[in-house]
Parts: structure tokens; C-alpha cells; sequence
């Protein structure tokens, strides 16, 4: 592989870059300086936004998987009752035979997914933990675990046009009080802090062994932000699952990624595979492995998309 000397500010690095030479661009007239234009210059496909569809995520905080609930059955009636005040994301057995009526139910996906067979004496970060499926799970492989996510709705990454009608809505119900039902009754130590990925901070959260983070990156502007926060509190494994675009083409300088803006689901990007191991290694993880690549549709609903479930070290 070529290598290149980088200088900025004084500053210089060698790095070793991709041979491109035979990407199907090469012009064997090229000269340095050459100005070439196309006509006519194309115009981008832009359309205008529907802020009505960006704004369904009120359906995500207040009322999915609500009907479903209904139909829970369990020997505690006062815990059926509770589960059946707000809807869950994620399915988790609780005591009494009561089962959450999650949007997605993992549990027959763990064989799989890359835990480790134990975790005793590891300090665990579960990284928008929601309502703490992977956090109680890591807590049964007996790892020591801190849970974070954010406290409201309205502090997801959406798109700015629609911030103002966000902000406009005020406090929604927390995203925390399934986490706080499910801890209670569980009898969980799983310490949940409220905080957004983009601010893990060694000094202030210290340092993990394992970190667990499912579902997260394409929800988020900037996701390589997001992985490079991870990976300053991260002194052992990442254990990362996302959603991924099995059909997307190798562009012309390499892996791709669909742009959705945002605007539904607050669903930002989508990735190639390539796309999304290349982000995880520009942010300072090493040795990818690949756990397993699944599609698992929404409880609720029939269709899902697929996700990749890699581990990856420091």
C-alpha cells in the first residue's frame, strides 16, 4: 500500500493510503492544473421536508406498543398494571410472568450477538441503554454496569428546521421510566445516568472494560463523533450493533452511506458494512470481528432492516 507524508500546522504524520489508480477515472491526458468542466452542470435532487412526519417520534414516546400491552398477562396484577401505563421498547421478562410488549424482542438473537459467556469483575457501559434490556443483560453475565441515555425526546438529533416545534412541545414522558420499572423489580444495581453519547468523558465517567451500543448511530448527526467518544472511555472491547445497507455500492473513492436527514425515525444514515467498520476504526478501535448480520422487524410491524453486530478493540 502507497504511503504519503501529511503536514498541517506544522505537523506532519506518514499514513498509508489505498491504491485508487485503478478506480476507472484515470485520464491519461491529465495534467496538473487541467480545468474540466461538465455541461451542463447537474442539479442536485433536493425536496422540502414534511415536519408532520419528523414529528411522529411523539408516537415512539407516548404510545407504541400500548394496544399490545392490553393483552399482557402475569400472576402480578399490580406490576401488569404499571407495564400497561407506557409503551416499551425493548421486550424484557420480568418477575410474575410479565413480559414488556417491546417494539423489538432480542432475546433469541443473544447466542449470537458477541456477549462474552461471563462477565464477572468487568466495569460495563451499556451506551442508550432505553428501557436496559443489554444492561440488565450484562448485569446477569455479572459485570458491574452503568447505563446512559438521554432524559427526554426532545434532546434527540433532529433536523434543525423542526427544533423549534420539538422545543415547542416541552417535557414528554422521560425515556427512563421503563429502565426505572424494570431496575425495581429486577432488583438491578445498574447505575443509569442521564447523558448524551457525545459526552462520555473519561475524567468524569471513568473507564470500561466492555461497552455495549445497539441501535444508536443512525440516529445520530454525527456518528464518528459518537465513536470517538465511545472509544475515549473504552479500555477493553466495544460490542457494537447497528443498521446497515447490504445493497449499497463501493463508490468511486470507496465504502458509501445512504443520507436520510433525520426526518423519519430521526434515522440520519445508513452505512455500507464497509462504511460503518471504517468508522469504527478512524475513531481508534482495532481488529474488527463480525458477530453476526440479522434483520429483526419491529414487534409490532412487519418489516425491519438488517444490522451488523461486530466486536471491536482498543
Amino acid at each position: 500500500m502507497p504511503s504519503r507524508t501529511l503536514r498541517w500546522r506544522g505537523f506532519s504524520v506518514q499514513v498509508s493510503l489505498p491504491d485508487r489508480s485503478n478506480r476507472g477515472r484515470a485520464d491519461t491526458d491529465a495534467q496538473p492544473g487541467r480545468l474540466v468542466f461538465r455541461e451542463p452542470a447537474p442539479e442536485p435532487a433536493v425536496q422540502q421536508r414534511d415536519n408532520s412526519a419528523a414529528l411522529a417520534f411523539r408516537e415512539i414516546a407516548e404510545s407504541k406498543g400500548k394496544e399490545a400491552a392490553e393483552h399482557l398477562v402475569g400472576d402480578d396484577e399490580d406490576l401488569l398494571r404499571q407495564v400497561r401505563e407506557f409503551s416499551w421498547y425493548h421486550t424484557i421478562e420480568l418477575p410474575g410472568g410479565v413480559v414488556t410488549p417491546g417494539q423489538f424482542d432480542h432475546r433469541k438473537l443473544l447466542p449470537r450477538y458477541g456477549f462474552p459467556e461471563r462477565m464477572d469483575g468487568l466495569r460495563a457501559l451499556d451506551v442508550a441503554t432505553f428501557n436496559g434490556f443489554w444492561a440488565f443483560h450484562m448485569e446477569s453475565l455479572g459485570a458491574d454496569v452503568v447505563a446512559v441515555d438521554l432524559d427526554q425526546p426532545r434532546q434527540w438529533d433532529f433536523p434543525t428546521p423542526i427544533r423549534p416545534e420539538v422545543e415547542a412541545l416541552g417535557d414528554l414522558p422521560p425515556i427512563g421510566r421503563g429502565f426505572q420499572l424494570a431496575s425495581k423489580v429486577l432488583g438491578s444495581k445498574v447505575r443509569r445516568v442521564g447523558r448524551s453519547v457525545y459526552d462520555l468523558d473519561p475524567d468524569v465517567d471513568g473507564m470500561f472494560d466492555f461497552v455495549h451500543c445497539g441501535d444508536v448511530l443512525v440516529h445520530l448527526r454525527n456518528p464518528l463523533r459518537a465513536l470517538e467518544s465511545i472509544r475515549s472511555v473504552t479500555k477493553g472491547r466495544m460490542l457494537l450493533s447497528d443498521g446497515i445497507d447490504l445493497d449499497l455500492p463501493r463508490g468511486a473513492f470507496g465504502p458509501t452511506t445512504t443520507y436520510l436527514g433525520g426526518w423519519d425515525d430521526v434515522v440520519w444514515w445508513v452505512p455500507s458494512m464497509d462504511a460503518l467498520g471504517q468508522m469504527v476504526i478512524d475513531a481508534g478501535f482495532t481488529d474488527i470481528r463480525v458477530n453476526c448480520v440479522y434483520n429483526l422487524a419491529k414487534t409490532y410491524e412487519t418489516d425491519g432492516f438488517w444490522r451488523v453486530s461486530l466486536t471491536a478493540s482498543v
